[in-house]
């Protein structure tokens, strides 16, 4: 009785031992990948730390191990000719299978990641079907009414993905996919849908040092929400004094502060319209100030040359640190804050069409 007891004993602590054991499975279909090394990472304190790594043989690899913790973390290798292939998963107990085909991965196997194939796979058919929209669509030439109804058609997809973020975000809150999908996403939300998603976080999830951080940008956030009074900004200018946002407030009808970066693709993509918007209005209706979140002196004030981008602009060439960005929370650019005569923020991140409805009344 003692000797069964003992090795019942002994079959308990084992399976205890082995139940945060891991295994990554993975194969892939192009055989030039074989001899790449395929590596594990995490993200700490925004720097790639290696957890592990194999190489690919004939066009399979593997991972295992223990997971401690349930965390997210990142599967990175290159193709011979340089292209480097990256994706999510989450690494949890049991076996992940990853097969990586036709330019996609797919990741199933363990419950998390079942549900992160299944968001990532809804967000991609939606990309698919914005590009092919915009193809079809998108002209340089567009004139106004055709530039209006593109843009209220891509307001509708943005909504769309928006939708699937707090969707998904909300259904596994407290799990680390859906923490994964909100701080991936949050930036897209406004105050209220951010909050409703934190007001259902317990709060081991409200602690961990990324959903902390995002909850501390809400609170300075609301401070600088549409119909509150504008902070003020003041940071060294591009000839080189200081310049303060309050120093254009009141002058004109409305000061639009724009937050941008000329390594910042869709900001450089955005600045024709900018450049329209105010040569349009300029003088008694509008100021433009750019707060550029460069770090690169030269390259910002070659690009405001080249660009004759002639409105105000202020930078303290900290990049993400900027003071600027940090006042108003800004966590992607590019981004705006239109502030009308009287000090109010009238609007945040408004499209093109948006701002001219305002500013042609």
């Amino acid at each position: 009785m003692k000797k069964n007891l003992f090795y019942l004993l002994a079959l308990l602590l084992l399976i205890g031992c082995t139940n945060n054991s891991f295994k990554i499975e993975g194969s892939v279909n192009d055989d030039s990948l074989n001899g790449q090394t395929v590596y594990l990472k995490d993200r700490i304190n925004g720097e790639w730390v290696n957890l592990d790594s194999t190489i690919i043989s004939d066009k399979k690899f593997s991972f295992k191990g223990t997971a401690d913790t349930i965390k997210t973390v990142y599967m990175l290798t290159q193709t011979a000719s340089g292209e480097k292939l990256r994706n999510v998963l989450i690494l949890e107990p049991g076996t992940i299978n990853i097969v990586y085909e036709n330019s996609e991965f797919v990741i199933n196997g363990t419950p998390q990641n079942e549900i992160l194939n299944q968001y990532i796979s809804i967000k991609n058919n939606l990309y698919k079907e914005i590009e092919a929209y915009y193809k079809s669509t998108f002209k340089p030439d567009m004139n106004s009414d055709e530039k209006t109804q593109f843009e209220q058609k891509m307001d509708v997809y943005n909504q769309k993905d928006k939708d699937i973020d707090i969707d998904y975000a909300t259904r596994n809150v407290n799990t680390e996919v859906g923490t994964y999908i909100f701080a991936s996403s949050y930036y897209n939300m406004n105050v209220s849908e951010k909050e409703n998603i934190t007001s259902l976080m317990n709060e081991s999830t409200r602690q961990k040092e990324r959903i902390h951080k995002i909850i501390e940008n809400i609170a300075i956030e609301k401070q600088t929400a549409v119909g509150e009074h504008f902070t003020d900004i003041k940071l060294p200018s591009i000839t080189g004094d200081s310049l303060a946002l309050s120093d254009l407030v009141g002058k004109t009808d409305y000061v639009l502060i724009d937050f941008w970066a000329t390594w910042c693709g869709p900001c450089m993509r955005s600045m024709p319209d900018m450049k329209d918007l105010y040569n349009k209005y300029k003088g008694q209706k509008l100021e433009v100030l750019g707060v550029s979140l460069d770090q690169d002196e030269t390259a910002w004030k070659k690009i405001v040359k080249e660009k004759e981008l002639s409105w105000k602009h202020i930078s303290d060439l900290a990049g993400w640190q900027s003071q600027g960005a940090k006042l108003y929370a800004i966590n992607s650019i590019p981004a705006t804050v239109l502030i009308d005569k009287n000090g109010i923020i009238k609007g945040r991140n408004l499209s093109h069409s948006e701002l001219e409805n305002i500013l042609s009344k």
